[in-house]
């Protein structure tokens, strides 16, 4: 096999690649999953990485509800909310006292 075989187009007829064409064969498809398999890791990573922002968005987000919710039911909260709705229930006024 000389370089100008392989120049002139010539290696393409030649016996010994004729019997490797399996081989070769083998070969390409095997490129072509590693090269397959290469991008499909990379596009599960970008997801991944995606996830992990939505799953930190929607943590900020608990958060920020659950400390709305505790100012909400405070019980000074909600004494004022009911008495701007005009309501006649009104906080103990005596401490409780314990018994023994």
């Amino acid at each position: 096999m000389k370089l100008q075989d392989v120049l002139n187009g010539n290696i393409f007829s030649s016996d010994w690649l004729k019997k490797q064409y399996k081989l070769l064969g083998l070969i390409l498809v095997l490129v072509l999953l590693y090269v397959y398999s290469g991008y499909r890791a990379e596009q599960q990573h970008k997801y991944l990485g995606d996830l992990q922002d939505e799953l930190q968005d929607a943590e900020y987000e608990l958060l920020t509800l659950q400390g709305e919710l505790t100012d909400m039911t405070r019980q000074s909260a909600v004494a004022e909310e009911l008495e701007s709705r005009g309501s006649r229930l009104q906080t103990n006024k005596i401490p409780a006292v314990r018994i023994e």
